[in-house]
């Protein structure tokens, strides 16, 4: 684990977590965890608690690489700035080109991957917070703003913070099959594995977290409810306004129209279902609210840029349907 003063402490400690997890598991030391950082010993992470690095950027030389399976870049927005004047970690990427099998960046850890040039030609995803800031810095980057975490020919990104724990737990779950991740996440009390094609836009949160409470209570009812029509004027009703002060409220919350919200949340909905079970697609897009599959691909076309059908393809876990815990 490649990390750094300011960094975010949950970018380094929960991956290294789900992997410790794994060695626990599986019962023996199937990974063997470092943390590199400028200079060995203590460093202050953002939120001012210390870890403590095992060795130093300059003990990461090309023989060590060389015998390294796993390569990861921690994020932190104001230490990731300070480290890319450094250049250090872009160079010790670079290196570990065509000698460590699998490279990622965790949340803004992809801007390291992305200075060494690992990510030119490649998919690559970030925290929602950075996705314009990512293509801005490296425009050869195909960025996906809303994926949890992807892999491209063994080079892997995720987004922020948690979804670093979603990361570990993927490449665990290539490493040594789905029961083994499955069992570390029970461990963690991780209550779902979170597909790499999750959305990073969550619309319990979103409902959970509206700024209005009449706009939360709409919202909530829509996401308990996916399948009622939801027209403006319903949603007006339910929350007691106009529809045009209905449309002013919800783009304070969300900054989206009342209907973008409804069809957000049922793209969210349909993206889950289509990674988590087996329902066929038009049964998705029944579940979902969307009444016909080519609702739902419209929608998707505009969401995802991709159709149900080409994202299933995409994102689909090997493991099997049941992915609750």
């Amino acid at each position: 684990m490649l990390a750094f003063p300011q960094a975010q402490l949950l970018d380094i400690t929960g991956p290294l977590q789900m992997f410790a997890g794994a060695n626990d598991v599986l019962g023996c030391e199937a990974y063997r965890l470092e943390i590199a950082a400028p200079a060995a010993g203590p460093f202050p992470t953002s939120s001012s608690v210390q870890l403590v690095a095992d060795i130093s950027f300059a003990q990461v030389t090309r023989r060590k690489l060389a015998r390294t399976h796993t390569l990861i870049a921690s994020g932190g927005n104001e230490g990731v700035r300070v480290e890319l004047r450094k250049q250090a970690i872009p160079r010790i990427l670079t290196s570990a080109m065509g000698r460590v099998p699998r490279i990622a960046g965790v949340c803004s850890g992809a801007f390291f991957l992305a200075a060494s040039g690992i990510l030119d030609g490649r998919r690559a995803t970030t925290h929602w917070n950075s996705v314009d800031a990512l293509k801005r810095f490296r425009p050869t980057v195909e960025v996906d703003g809303d994926a949890i975490h992807i892999e491209d020919r063994g080079v892997w990104t995720s987004a922020g913070v948690t979804a670093g724990m979603d990361l570990a737990l993927a490449m665990i779950e290539a490493d040594h099959g789905r029961a083994v991740a499955l069992s570390v996440a029970r461990r963690h009390v991780v209550f779902r594995i979170r597909p790499g094609g999750q959305s990073q836009f969550s619309s319990e949160l979103a409902a959970q977290s509206a700024k209005n409470s009449k706009v939360q209570r709409v919202a909530e009812k829509v996401a308990e409810h996916p399948t009622r029509t939801w027209r403006t004027e319903e949603l007006a009703c339910e929350a007691g306004v106009s529809q045009r002060s209905l449309s002013r409220l919800f783009r304070d919350s969300f900054d989206v129209s009342p209907a973008d919200f409804v069809e957000r949340l049922r793209v969210d909905l349909a993206r889950r279902w289509l990674l988590e079970t087996g329902d066929s697609i038009e049964r998705v897009a029944l579940k979902s609210g969307f009444g016909s599959l080519r609702r739902m691909d419209r929608a998707f076309a505009r969401a995802v840029g991709a159709s149900p059908t080409e994202f299933r393809a995409r994102f689909k876990s090997s493991g099997g349907q049941d992915v609750s815990l």
